[in-house]
């Protein structure tokens, strides 16, 4: 088998950009922002890891892909647990049978990136495989403007990772490509979800197996501990993987607000929002701009005294962020709930 005629072109995320991939494959004409948003993208979550960098903050939900599909209302299955020769024989029956999947890895294991960092999980498509030299998967990730090529072992590898977020052969197949909710319905109840578990995550119906909690107290809890990132065995890395995941690492700028806010420019309208919700959300994208700018300084100072400035400035900042989200989100559910 070789490549499936696929539409490729890089994005700002992973998740988003591969499901605006099948969006345009499929013909349901969504751009990046709009399935970020669909999918109930925008999140935080604040975590504890065993190994460097120690501690990980995520701006997104780890059901972003699966939202989408269930908001839209498109048939499908998240498959995850199978060993990697089951996961494999079934991926490359779907190639066959005309239909790209979606699979979720460690980008370490990515050898295009080049990378020394575990980062998982990676959201991205098989688009196509060949059998030369023991196999390869052909590729569309969101970094790449050209479709990549990588050997199956070490496909095997980046779907098997047990670092940051464990994983063991997920993959997402599309059962049947037809969009059965109507965007006005599935945005509005999309955002609704989002103000939900953003300020009261326990009456959220969304759990997650690639993140922890979600929400309004996990970028407070960020905020509480920031002055103490000081004490970590490696804390000038530590702080620099917190500014990569705010403004770098596949955000689309300012903790994925940016690229949030490009959503409810296009969903405002539709379901009964005005022009200042969308604006307030790219005000809060600067301010986690903003943050990302102290926290990269105070990665790179070699001053003791300051990296404790700079840190508790992070802190502060970080804390009338969280306030400002909570009222943005109650602001939200206000005007939907009316």
């Amino acid at each position: 088998m070789g490549r499936l005629d696929f539409e490729h072109e890089v994005g700002a995320h992973c998740g988003s950009t591969s499901l605006r991939g099948l969006s345009t494959y499929y013909g349901w004409g969504f751009d990046e922002p709009t399935c970020f948003g669909l999918g109930e993208g925008l999140g935080f979550s604040y975590l504890e890891l065993p190994d460097s960098p120690h501690r990980a903050i995520f701006g997104r939900t780890g059901w972003l892909e699966r939202a989408f599909f269930e908001n839209c209302g498109i048939e499908h299955t998240i498959h995850e647990g199978e060993s990697f020769e089951e996961a494999w024989a079934s991926i490359r029956s779907r190639i066959d049978d005309g239909e790209p999947v979606m699979i979720f890895t460690d980008l370490f294991y990515l050898d295009y990136y080049g990378t020394d960092t575990h980062f998982a999980p990676h959201s991205l498509l098989v688009v196509g495989y060949d059998d030369e030299q023991n196999g390869h998967v052909h590729l569309a990730d969101s970094e790449f403007a050209e479709i990549q090529r990588l050997p199956v072992d070490r496909l095997e590898q980046a779907l098997t990772s047990s670092h940051v977020v464990p994983l063991q052969c997920r993959y997402l197949t599309t059962e049947d490509p037809t969009v059965t909710v109507e965007f006005e319905t599935a945005a509005r109840d999309a955002l609704r979800e989002t103000a939900t578990y953003m300020l009261d995550p326990a009456e959220s119906h969304r759990e997650s197996t690639a993140f922890s909690g979600q929400g309004i107290g996990e970028i407070e809890a960020f905020a509480q501990e920031l002055p103490e990132f000081d004490d970590l065995p490696d804390p000038s890395w530590t702080i620099r993987f917190a500014y990569q995941n705010i403004e770098r690492r596949g955000t689309g700028g300012g903790a994925f607000r940016r690229l949030f806010a490009d959503f409810l420019g296009t969903a405002a309208e539709p379901i009964g929002l005005d022009s200042a919700i969308p604006a307030a959300m790219r005000d809060i994208a600067d301010d986690w701009t903003e943050l990302a700018g102290v926290l990269r300084e105070a990665s790179e100072t070699e001053s003791p005294a300051d990296l404790q400035s700079l840190l508790w400035e992070a802190s502060s900042q970080t804390d009338a962020i969280a306030t400002r989200e909570a009222e943005f989100f109650e602001r939200v559910r206000e005007r939907l709930d009316t």
